[in-house]
């Protein structure tokens, strides 16, 4: 259960990238640009709440591992599904090498 918060922290801070990626693709059209942008920053907002919230219960060096790890990977397949980026070989042995490493961090 104490894990829920921090999950729910990376798909916030995955939000955040994707409203950020979405302003800049949508530079030459200001209400989308700042819209999009303001939805980053409230997804920014909930992401720190959240990730304070799971320190409580959850180490700093564990939490942030698991936290920026899992960000990278889910903005790795976010990239790809929405944003038609290429997966390359390379890109997909580090994502199973950063997963890897996360199970590792984490284990008890």
């Amino acid at each position: 259960m104490k894990y829920v918060l921090l999950y729910s922290a990376i798909i916030a801070n995955i939000l955040t990238n994707v409203g950020f990626n979405l302003s800049a693709i949508n530079d030459k059209v200001p209400a989308k640009k700042w819209g999009y942008l303001a939805l980053g920053l409230v997804f920014g907002l909930i992401n720190s709440v959240l990730f304070t919230e799971a320190l409580k219960e959850i180490p700093l060096q564990v939490a942030s591992a698991v936290f920026f790890s899992l960000t990278i990977v889910g903005l790795f397949l976010v990239a790809y599904f929405f944003f038609n980026e290429a997966i390359t070989m390379y890109r997909l042995v580090g994502a199973a090498f950063i997963t890897v490493g996360v199970i590792i961090i984490s284990w008890k």
